[in-house]
């Protein structure tokens, strides 16, 4: 329910993002923001594909998605508890792909200015 969550929130703001950069009289139009929005989608969709036809079979692609079939068998949730008795869960696939963005799609550019008489930067990476 988490990453679903997760998914959707992702999917609204990309797509809310989109439709701002492509809005004729906004401050910020930008044809080239709107490929790139799109061009990283398809590559997040291309590589959800790749991941999934390991362990199972997609069965259709969207242009905001990926359904799939995974074995029955297939162990998509792993249950763990830490040795103070603390309880969680692993959804492999949403793990995967989460992984597999972090990999991929990471920012490693962003700055801070930590000491403005040195102008000295530090540099972060996020991922949203």
């Amino acid at each position: 329910l988490v990453y679903d969550s997760l998914q959707v929130a992702h999917k609204c703001i990309l797509n809310s993002f989109y439709g701002y950069v492509m809005r004729k009289g906004a401050r910020w139009r930008s044809m080239e923001m709107a490929g790139i929005v799109t061009k990283t989608g398809a590559d997040l969709i291309t590589q959800a594909r790749i991941l999934v036809e390991q362990i199972g079979r997609p069965l259709e692609l969207d242009t905001d998605g990926i359904w799939c079939i995974l074995p029955q068998s297939f162990p998509d949730v792993f249950n763990f508890e830490t040795a103070s008795g603390k309880k969680f869960k692993l959804e492999y696939p949403c793990t995967m792909l989460n992984a597999d963005v972090d990999a991929n799609f990471t920012n490693h550019q962003y700055q801070t200015l930590e000491d403005a008489e040195k102008r000295k930067y530090s540099t972060r990476s996020e991922n949203s």
